[in-house]
């Protein structure tokens, strides 16, 4: 069996995610249109009540989101990042998902206690190859792809990288 995530990785997921989120934009052609820190100012007004959201505001707005909503301190490392990391420009449903389709479990689209069992009985790394290319999958779909299709590939394989990285660092032990 392989151990829950012992670490918090929540600080370098959301570091990664933020590099690749960037700072801010306002790209016509993106449905999201002003972000700052990946946050929409149309789809989350109230994170810009007082203006654009500040660096902790997004962090604090990330973890809430996109890491608790995900049950990430509850998975093995390697995995809540490439979690994370799928959900914030696909949503959380979507992440659950692939999780849940790589660990061949009921897939509904919720973290809950069949998942986090199942996923602490597997090794990560085929579980984020799984979703890895589950995002590429989803990506090569979209209307924007041609545009955006060779970002979101390097995010996604970036992502990989990372989430592979923090396993092989040792955060998991499988017995």
């Amino acid at each position: 069996m392989c151990g829950i995530n012992a670490m918090n990785n929540f600080n370098t997921a959301f570091e990664f995610s933020m590099e690749k989120e960037g700072y801010e934009s306002n790209d016509p052609d993106d449905a999201g249109g002003h972000t700052r820190f990946g946050i929409s100012k149309k789809y989350h007004p109230k994170m810009w009540e007082n203006g654009p959201p500040s660096w902790e505001q997004a962090r604090e707005f990330y973890r809430a989101e996109f890491w608790n909503r995900c049950r990430c301190p509850e998975l093995p490392s390697g995995v809540d990042i490439a979690v994370f990391d799928a959900a914030i420009p696909s949503g959380t449903d979507d992440a659950a998902r692939w999780l849940q389709a790589a660990l061949k479990v009921k897939v509904d689209g919720v973290i809950g206690s069949k998942t986090l069992l199942a996923a602490s009985k597997v090794r990560p790394e085929p579980i984020i190859r799984a979703i890895t290319i589950s995002r590429q999958q989803h990506y090569a779909t979209l209307k924007m792809y041609k545009k955006y299709g060779d970002g979101w590939f390097g995010r996604a394989l970036d992502c990989y990288s990372l989430a592979m990285a923090t396993v092989e660092g040792g955060a998991n032990v499988c017995k």
